[in-house]
């Protein structure tokens, strides 16, 4: 997944004739000379412009190149001239051999947006034919869709870019924008932040770890997000079981029944699901679905058996049936008002307490903020309830005595307590909502008790007006009354044994997300992934040295694990360092990326380019060191492009040592050039 940059042509018409200028890289190290405002960052700022990079040095929709490609250009005898018309062409190579040929104009009836690729090596031979195809840059869908240019760019690269997480919306692809400054840094906002001066506008989260990640190819963020997806699907799964449970149990609670043996939350335990059943309450207490259906098959059986009563033979029977049953209503209807009355005790009860717990919670809250101001200003102060923990300001009134006021606990003890009254008042909480659970299933067993008692009473009232031949309307109505029980209870079987094969099925797949979570590496980051930043960390350090880094020791520079910046025990380097100590930490930072793709497997494109590296009055050394260091990437097969408006006299010994190409541009970059060929 390597690119080289093989050819650069800037072209401008103005109204003496046609101006430009072509420029050659090669592998290793291309050093790029031209004085001060002549143009030489114009060629490197051409070079994005035509790859539709632009919105990687802003967000704003202008061309980012200077007055000689856009409006007049200066020429060697300090002339003005209006340049009419204006492009850019740039040849590039993949790692697979293939050469195309990218155009873009700039000042032109040509709408600006508009890319035209050619596919074949068009300016370094320019006679051959090659098949074009236009791409739109710049606008929506340019990165996504087949005809967007940065789509084709991508591809052409062979990288696959990951969709990321953004600030207002789950899924955002990782534009080229961001990635490009790790081994592209122009003059103007390049060298102020390491690794990189990322565009942030995109709403990324994280940009910058993101893209340092897709660069090195560490498995890091792969890992946290399949991690954040399994938790997601593991959470959506526990909400549709507590959903399904609680459905269920409120089904069960109109039948005075509810679930045994199986929690709210997904359980392992496949066997235990199996034991889960129904209990129903009953006179006896709280019986087992299967028992009790037992228990009305078999009495069902017995007044089956026996032959239906008229009347005249059950008279007796009827009146103290009745009188029995009138008492027993009676009964019912008294612990049914006990009941409900209990039931709003108890719910008041459980509002107290989760009042009470709230308040805790926000009492904890207010310590533990204590506690961070104590422990980011280093000082441990003494609690006291006579002052604010906040401010430290006294507190005139309080209705504590001198000697309660003596006796403070330390904060971290504070905490301990208040996490322990809220884990007492939690329990007390669950076992009250439960007690109140069962408490609803009894109100309505005996709701239904109730509402059987006040029709059997009204079937033996029937039954003592009713003629004395007639057939007991109560004998039959107890039958019924049986037989209904049987066909609601075996309903009520059949839909917990099918909640069950749900649940069942849920377990499964609660069992295999947790079994691939645990399969990931506990750290965010692989076994690869550290060692890459090891590598990286001794590249950062050995550059150092060679740079002559002097705010640290080179060797206590590390690369963070969980920032990828560089650090010194442990704390990320901010402005601790000097002006041109930056810089050089830069340097090795972004060639150390270089350097890492050759030993590891990496997104790395393989080429470097730095506008005008010697920043902030770097010395000749480092300099020098830094030139030698590029130019090993030759031997790698990478390409470093440097651009440079060094003084001469220092630069061409240097270079004239060392194995690199050199571009040595006298006056303007722009020239007056035969034809616009």
């Amino acid at each position: 997944m390597t690119f080289k940059l093989r050819r650069l042509r800037l072209r401008a018409l103005t109204e003496r004739g046609w101006y430009g200028v072509e420029l050659g890289f090669t592998d290793g190290l291309n050093v790029l000379w031209a004085d001060n405002t002549m143009g030489k960052s114009t060629c490197l700022q051409g070079m994005i412009y035509v790859l539709g990079l632009e919105r990687m040095l802003s967000p704003r929709r202008e061309v980012p190149l200077p007055h000689a490609m856009t409006s007049h250009l200066i020429t060697d005898s300090g002339e003005s001239v209006r340049v009419v018309e204006s492009d850019v062409m740039l040849e590039l190579e993949n790692s697979v051999g293939t050469i195309v040929t990218v155009h873009r104009p700039v000042v032109s009836k040509l709408d600006d947006r508009l890319i035209t690729v050619q596919f074949g090596p068009s300016l370094s031979e320019p006679e051959g034919q090659h098949r074009t195809q236009q791409f739109f840059v710049r606008d929506p869908g340019a990165a996504q869709r087949e005809d967007g240019f940065h789509h084709f760019l991508e591809n052409f690269l062979g990288w696959e870019l990951p969709v990321v997480r953004g600030y207002e919306k789950e899924d955002i692809k990782l534009y080229l924008e961001t990635v490009f400054p790790l081994f592209w840094v122009e003059q103007k906002s390049g060298w102020s932040s390491i690794p990189a001066a990322i565009p942030t506008y995109f709403r990324i989260r994280e940009v910058h770890k993101r893209a340092v990640e897709f660069i090195a190819g560490l498995e890091a963020y792969e890992i946290e997000r399949k991690r954040e997806q399994l938790n997601q699907r593991i959470n959506v799964l526990t909400s549709r079981w507590e959903t399904k449970w609680h459905g269920l149990s409120q089904l069960l609670n109109r039948s005075a029944s509810r679930i045994e043996a199986l929690g709210t939350k997904p359980i392992v335990d496949l066997k235990a699901i199996t034991k889960a059943f129904v209990s129903v309450a009953t006179q006896d207490g709280w019986t087992p679905l299967d028992e009790h259906l037992r228990s009305l098959k078999s009495e069902l059986d017995t007044i089956s058996q026996a032959e239906v009563p008229v009347v005249s033979d059950n008279v007796p029977a009827i009146e103290a049936k009745l009188a029995e049953m009138i008492s027993h209503a009676e009964s019912l209807n008294i612990q049914r008002l006990s009941l409900n009355g209990a039931r709003q005790v108890k719910l008041a009860d459980v509002d107290a307490l989760t009042r009470r717990i709230q308040t805790l919670r926000e009492d904890l809250q207010k310590n533990q903020d204590v506690q961070k101001l104590q422990r980011f200003s280093g000082v441990q102060w003494s609690l006291s309830p006579d002052r604010c923990p906040t401010c430290e300001q006294g507190l005139q009134d309080t209705l504590l005595s001198q000697n309660a006021l003596a006796s403070i606990m330390p904060i971290e003890d504070n905490i301990s307590y208040i996490k322990s009254e809220i884990r007492m008042f939690e329990d007390i909480l669950r076992r009250e909502e439960e007690e109140n659970r069962a408490r609803e299933g009894l109100l309505s067993q005996l709701n239904r008790d109730l509402s059987e008692a006040y029709t059997t009473i009204r079937t033996l009232r029937a039954d003592l007006v009713a003629p004395a031949t007639s057939v007991s309307a109560s004998a039959i109505e107890e039958r019924i009354l049986i037989e209904r029980k049987i066909r609601d209870f075996s309903e009520l079987q059949s839909l917990f044994d099918d909640a069950v094969n749900s649940f069942s099925a849920l377990s499964e797949q609660y069992i295999t997300l947790l079994q691939q979570r645990s399969a990931l590496p506990d750290d965010e980051l692989s076994d690869s992934d550290k060692a890459k930043l090891n590598r990286l960390s001794e590249l950062l350090r050995a550059q150092a040295r060679q740079f002559g880094f002097k705010t640290f020791e080179p060797d206590d520079l590390a690369i963070s694990q969980d920032t990828y910046r560089p650090e010194v025990e442990g704390f990320e380097i901010g402005f601790e360092t000097s002006a041109s100590d930056a810089i050089r930490l830069k340097w090795a930072y972004q060639l150390g990326l270089l350097e890492l793709a050759a030993s590891y497997s990496t997104n790395h494109p393989g080429v470097l380019v730095f506008d005008e590296p010697r920043q902030q009055s770097s010395s000749k050394v480092s300099f020098e060191q830094l030139l030698r260091r590029a130019a090993t990437s030759k031997g790698r097969g990478q390409q470093v492009i440097f651009s440079t408006s060094e003084d001469l006299s220092i630069l061409e010994p240097i270079i004239g040592e060392i194995d690199c190409t050199k571009i040595i541009l006298k006056g303007h970059v722009l020239q007056p050039i035969s034809s616009g060929d």
